[in-house]
C-alpha cells in the first residue's frame, strides 16, 4: 500500500481522512442511502465522529488483515474521490469481495472502472486471489456496468436477497472474476 494508478491513489483509511468522507457522503447521499447496504441511518443522525468511528475501526480490522477498506484520492491534487476495498478476506481460500463507491461530483469520469481494476490487479497479483466477487442490487445498473467493464462475469442472481438501506429486499447480482487477462489494461503498482 498504497495503490497508484495513473490517475488514483488508493491509501488505507485513517481518522484524519472523516471530515473528506463526511462531505462526500453529504454531497452524494441520495445516490448512497438508495443503493450502500452500509447506511444503517439517515444522514441527519450523523455527523463526522461517525466517519472518524468508521475510519478508526476499518484501519484495525487492515491492520488484522480481516478487510482492505481504502480511500479513493486524486492522485496529483490529494481530492477525495471516494471509497473502495476488498471485504470478506477469505485467506484459506484466496477469495475477496470488491465494493466500491463514487462521490456523485466524480462519477461518469471511470474512477469506478479505473479503481475496481486497479484492486483486481492488486488482489490477483500481490494477494494471490482464487476469485473476487462482487454483489450489486437489481436495478443498479451503474455498478453492472462497471463490473462488465473490468471483466467480471454474472454467476448468479439471489432472488430477495439484497436489503437495500430502506429495508426492501431486491434480488441480488453475483459477480466473479477469477483470471487477470480478463482485466481492462491499466498502468497500476503499488507500495511506497
Amino acid at each position: 500500500m498504497p495503490i497508484f494508478t495513473p490517475r488514483l491513489t488508493l491509501r488505507p483509511l485513517d481518522p484524519s481522512a472523516a471530515p473528506a468522507i463526511y462531505e462526500a457522503k453529504r454531497e452524494s447521499w441520495d445516490a448512497l442511502s438508495k443503493w450502500g447496504i452500509w447506511i444503517f441511518k439517515s444522514f441527519d443522525e450523523m455527523d463526522v465522529s461517525d466517519d472518524e468511528e468508521f475510519c478508526r475501526r476499518k484501519k484495525e480490522l487492515f491492520e488484522r488483515r480481516e478487510d482492505i477498506t481504502l480511500l479513493i484520492e486524486d492522485r496529483h491534487s490529494g481530492e477525495f474521490i471516494g471509497g473502495a476495498g476488498l471485504h470478506k478476506c477469505d485467506w484459506k481460500q484466496r477469495t475477496f469481495s470488491l465494493g466500491f463507491w463514487i462521490r456523485s461530483a466524480q462519477i461518469n469520469k471511470g474512477y469506478a472502472t479505473e479503481t475496481g481494476a486497479a484492486l483486481a490487479y492488486y488482489a490477483l497479483e500481490a494477494l494471490g486471489a482464487s476469485r473476487i466477487e462482487s454483489l450489486h442490487a437489481e436495478g443498479n445498473e451503474s455498478s453492472q456496468r462497471v463490473l462488465e467493464k473490468i471483466g467480471f462475469s454474472l454467476k448468479e442472481i439471489r432472488p430477495k436477497a439484497h436489503a437495500l438501506p430502506n429495508s426492501t429486499l431486491v434480488d441480488e447480482h453475483r459477480y466473479e472474476l477469477s483470471q487477470k487477462w480478463l482485466l481492462p489494461p491499466l498502468a497500476v503498482c503499488w507500495g511506497s
